[in-house]
């Protein structure tokens, strides 16, 4: 018996392999058989022995059989279906295809998951889990085990290797072989986790690849991370291909033909990822992600909360022999535009009262629309038109429950630790990967992508977070509080004379009205609520910037948050709070303060006239979020796409490509002349 965690598996055929890294620090190959099944609901009348019989001559069938399963999360009784069991992943859709016109099949079940997601089901393991294995000298799995390690801060010891590749033209093709000349690779850096340059391999395109290969085979790296995956693994592996180099940067042999998808299994053996996924979550916060979808770390951090909530919702399903319905199948109960309107009017939002206020604290209730859920028994099953059943425990709370409690525990167990240290930065990428799935669990709900979706109950969690403000806000109105704004989970209340621990008591006053978790969130020195822009009399909400006690600034919604803006905007703001809030008291701020900020504007209007600032201090970043083609309005970002999509002469064959290229990345662009007539002139 081996002790390791899981790094990576997927189905081959009739096969699943599987990647273990083990205490010790190897890496082993194991395999184990695969038969996916699926269910089918016969109509009424057709009788399923016969229907079995037939079914076991298909020549990817290897059993069917009469089993009874709940036919929904709502059914309470069980219904009679038939189960089929095939060869593999190979004729699995072959005998979708050959069964889809049968008129004796009322209705299909699991067919629409990932086949690693039916391993990985039936296994009741995910991938990044730690494993106790057992299996032949020839590495075929004959037991595995899942060892109980769900507390653990450390995440598993896989190794990361990130590095990034330049080609001579200096942008990514999306078609490397086009112009071999000009997209042949000059440089590829290898960089730490801080993202600084530790080795780089320059020269000729063979040479840059052959240490790459070298230094892969010789660290052996579990990870294999880079800015751009969906670009680079490519280039990669057509320039493996045009110098005659072995495409072998996995840990096992591939087909140099074969497009590998998904492209984080581009190298068996390997896990892929961008850089910004890795950054944004974390190794703790990945193996969280994988571990609650049971997906492979590469799709765990690659895919949006809805479908890890799906994969998950499936598992779960599963357990208690619930048959998993197609995608988009009919709603649980359906509704009109005028009665979802009249019953679903979503948060509570209270418009802020405008302007500087002094001495705010923000009470913020802790993960209030997941604590909803599980406290009022919320479920696709328990809520209906009428109302909540309380007579069962709602599949949606269970499922809840579970990841609540964790995320947590690992927030609170964050402030054992000093604020940056290992521990606590692994403590923060787990509870804020499961907060992000936790979030969305709600709103997802009542999505039509959800196989099991319930729009009612959606609108009864809005409900009930309305209820639950509502009392919280009369709670800080009777103890003599001012409620300057309120958004869904949260109050802004303030006290003239009001300390930390007065906001302190006043949080556990509204605790034991509503029964909810809340608790004090940010002690704000000076806070300015902001009016709309078109609108200068109405408050926006989201948007509101000041100092909190410790002296830090916090900003939401304004520039200095945003990431598309330029850094001389951000600087220039952060400057120009740091003036304005360096007062004692409110009247400082709007006097004496006040005066000194507006000559910092004055002054950053001449800088930026002189030209003397850099040109990469001015560049703003926006993402295409469609093809090009597509838009009628000459926005900035999309002036300066058609800009970079222009075609020289005689490259007319590459403007699909170039089109490609730049649809759903990030462009950067300068204003030149805002006033200019034509749009395609006023940016580079």
């Amino acid at each position: 018996m081996l002790r390791g965690w899981l790094l990576d598996a997927y189905i081959r055929g009739s096969r699943a392999i599987l990647w273990f890294r083990t205490e010790t620090g190897a890496t082993i190959r194991l395999t184990d058989s695969y038969r996916p099944d699926i269910y089918v609901k016969l109509r009424d009348g057709v009788t399923p022995e016969e229907t079995a019989a037939i079914l076991r001559e298909h020549p990817h069938v290897l059993g069917a059989g009469i089993e009874w399963k709940y036919r929904s999360v709502m059914e309470r009784g069980k219904t009679k279906v038939l189960r089929i069991i095939l060869d593999g992943a190979q004729g699995f859709r072959g005998f979708l295809k050959d069964l889809e016109g049968l008129s004796c099949v009322e209705e299909w079940f699991n067919v629409d998951i990932l086949h690693i997601q039916r391993y990985a089901f039936a296994k009741g393991f995910a991938p990044t889990q730690k494993l106790e294995v057992q299996f032949s000298p020839e590495g075929s799995l004959k037991d595995a085990k899942a060892l109980k390690d769900d507390l653990e801060i450390r995440p598993p010891p896989f190794i990361p290797l990130i590095f990034q590749m330049e080609a001579t033209s200096g942008r990514l093709s999306p078609s490397p072989s086009l112009d071999p000349e000009k997209d042949r690779i000059s440089k590829i850096a290898l960089l730490d986790e801080g993202l600084a340059v530790k080795e780089t391999f320059e020269g000729s395109e063979d040479r840059v690849l052959e240490a790459f290969v070298e230094t892969v085979r010789e660290g052996d790296p579990d990870f294999l991370i880079t800015p751009d995956c969906e670009g680079t693994i490519p280039y990669i592996l057509e320039g493996l291909r045009r110098n005659g180099l072995s495409p072998q940067l996995g840990r096992e042999a591939m087909d140099p033909t074969k497009a590998w998808k998904p492209i984080s299994q581009a190298f068996p053996g390997r896990v892929v990822l961008s850089l910004n996924e890795y950054f944004h979550y974390g190794l703790a916060g990945i193996v969280e992600r994988s571990r609650f979808s049971m997906l492979p770390p590469g799709l765990a951090a690659r895919w949006a909360a809805g479908r890890l909530i799906d994969s998950r919702q499936c598992y779960e399903a599963l357990r208690r022999e619930i048959l998993i319905p197609k995608l988009r199948s009919p709603p649980i109960y359906g509704t009109t535009a005028k009665d979802l309107a009249f019953k679903d009017r979503g948060g509570l939002i209270l418009s802020p009262v405008l302007g500087l206020h002094e001495n705010v604290a923000v009470l913020d209730f802790e993960s209030m629309f997941p604590n909803i859920i599980v406290r009022y028994n919320i479920s696709y099953e328990t809520v209906t038109p009428e109302g909540i059943d309380l007579s069962r425990k709602g599949f949606l709370g269970e499922l809840t429950k579970e990841f609540l409690e964790r995320r947590l525990h690992f927030k609170h167990m964050r402030k054992e630790f000093p604020q940056g240290s290992r521990e606590w930065l692994w403590c923060e990428q787990r509870q804020s990967a499961l907060k992000g799935i936790l979030v969305c669990i709600y709103g997802f709900s009542g999505c039509d992508m959800n196989r099991y979706g319930n729009v009612y109950a959606y609108a009864k969690v809005n409900e009930i977070s309305r209820e639950l403000l509502v009392k919280a806000i009369g709670v800080c109105r009777s103890l003599g509080y001012r409620v300057l704004y309120a958004d869904c989970d949260s109050v802004f209340v303030q006290r003239d004379d009001a300390s930390r621990e007065d906001y302190e008591r006043l949080a556990s006053c509204i605790e034991a009205e509503v029964g909810l978790p809340i608790a004090l969130d940010r002690h704000f020195k000076f806070l300015v609520l902001l009016a709309q822009e078109a609108d200068p009399r109405i408050g926006v909400t989201r948007r509101y910037f000041g100092k909190l006690m410790s002296g830090e600034l916090f900003v939401r919604g304004i520039e200095l948050r945003r990431r598309d803006y330029p850094p001389f905007i951000k600087e220039f703001e952060a400057e120009l709070m740091g003036i304005l809030f360096d007062a004692k008291g409110r009247e400082d701020v709007i006097g004496r303060q006040y005066e000194m900020a507006k000559g910092k504007v004055i002054e950053a209007l001449e800088v930026l006239a002189s030209g003397s600032v850099p040109p990469e201090k001015l560049v703003m970043t926006k993402i295409l979020r469609k093809p090009l083609d597509s838009y009628r309005s000459l926005f900035p970002h999309v002036s300066a796409a058609m800009q970079m999509a222009h075609v020289q002469r005689g490259e007319k064959f590459r403007l699909k490509e170039r089109r490609k290229l730049i649809d759903n990345q990030p462009i950067d662009f300068l204003y030149v002349n805002v006033e200019h007539t034509n749009p395609l002139r006023r940016v580079m």
